[in-house]
């Protein structure tokens, strides 16, 4: 273990020769957003948003800024093990470039797929294969040599949309629409998993339940995933094409790549096909916005993903999230659908960071509490 600034971290020491490559990578694409402004020690929090396809790391100050941030393939580096070692040599050389004052005081892991809080290992996960029931938050603990603690990626994000928007006690959903459908919850404050890892798998809502359903990709029908996912969103776009008469697929959505904005782009030229399956998108969706706020009754749900049709910036983004505040209104109880806030979420691809390093500043915080009670 080396030290730096009062932090201890490990090498890359156990990483292979080609794991080590990307580990030294990292650093030559490193964004620095808020260089060191004094001599003051300051106490940081990293975080670690592992996704399927790259690990973004960020160190973060208290007010919730990101000091400096990177991001590098997941896959080569597989393990858990590789992926704590590379994210504390890249925390080491950051701190070391700020002066050596500062301090990392916690790490924080978000992950995808189903996690065990109690034993703090992932029981289902896609496109990581070395990190199954894994023992994450030991593993985490034992690289960092400070506080750490692990949380749901979807969950993460929540958190620190929920943070950005000072909401305290109230709760919070944050849905994501892609190529999946996924919601984190943050309810009185802190960040909800469910009793089995399951919370927030509004993608597998059902949202029809006659016999012509489509289905899901979990194997069931009807979910609102296998409507309002990317795939889903496509398919039901061809077919409306080849049920009307006389239409022909624009020479830009015939292809398997079709992207939201391109939809987007033709419904906001007038494409009357293109704005219908955006429509009825959005009545999806607020169906199972609807039942989930009836259930959870949150202050806000935001809205966040490729599928959101451009978004704020765009005029059909605003079409698309009208429609769905208008189906919750239509569909919930008066004041939960008056009184529930519909909006777009504002963080973007930095969300997973900045919800990981929340989840680190508690750690730390709740060390030290404990130190403190031991003391006395």
């Amino acid at each position: 273990m080396s030290k730096t600034g009062g932090f201890s971290y490990s090498r890359c020491v156990l990483i292979s020769s080609p794991q080590r490559a990307f580990c030294s990578m990292i650093q030559h694409s490193v964004t620095h957003r808020h260089p060191p402004t004094s001599n003051a020690t300051a106490r940081l929090h990293l975080g670690i948003d592992v996704g399927g396809t790259n690990v973004k790391l960020g160190l973060v100050d208290d007010a919730g800024q990101i000091l400096a941030q990177t991001s590098t393939p997941t896959r080569p580096l597989g393990t858990p093990e590789a992926v704590f070692a590379c994210a504390m040599q890249f925390a080491g050389e950051q701190l070391r470039l700020r002066g050596g004052s500062d301090e990392l005081a916690g790490v924080g892991l978000a992950v995808p797929g189903v996690l065990d809080t109690t034993a703090m290992a992932l029981r289902e996960v896609v496109n990581l294969p070395g990190w199954l029931d894994q023992p994450l938050l030991e593993l985490l603990s034992e690289a960092a040599g400070v506080p750490a603690m692990v949380v749901n990626d979807a969950n993460a994000a929540a958190l620190a949309e929920h943070a950005r928007r000072g909401l305290g006690p109230h709760s919070l959903a944050l849905v994501t629409l892609g190529t999946g459908i996924g919601c984190g919850l943050v309810v009185g404050g802190y960040p909800h998993g469910g009793d089995h890892g399951c919370a927030g798998e509004l993608g597998h809502i059902a949202v029809r339940f006659d016999d012509q359903a489509l289905p899901c990709t979990c194997g069931s029908r009807g979910h609102l995933e296998a409507y309002a996912g990317s795939g889903g969103v496509v398919a039901r776009l061809r077919s409306a094409f080849e049920s009307t008469a006389d239409a022909e697929i624009p020479q830009g959505l015939a292809a398997d790549s079709v992207t939201p904005r391109e939809i987007a782009a033709h419904a906001a030229d007038g494409d009357a096909i293109c704005l219908g399956v955006i429509d009825e998108t959005a009545h999806f969706v607020g169906a199972a916005i609807g039942m989930l706020a009836q259930v959870v009754d949150p202050a806000v749900v935001l809205l966040g993903g490729a599928m959101t049709f451009g978004g704020p910036d765009s005029v059909t983004g605003i079409r698309f999230i009208e429609h769905i505040r208008k189906t919750v209104r239509d569909t919930t109880l008066e004041q939960v659908g008056q009184n529930l806030i519909v909006d777009f979420a504002s963080l973007g691809n930095d969300a997973g960071i900045l919800g990981a390093a929340l989840v680190a500043r508690q750690a730390a915080a709740d060390a030290s509490i404990h130190i403190a009670t031991h003391s006395d």
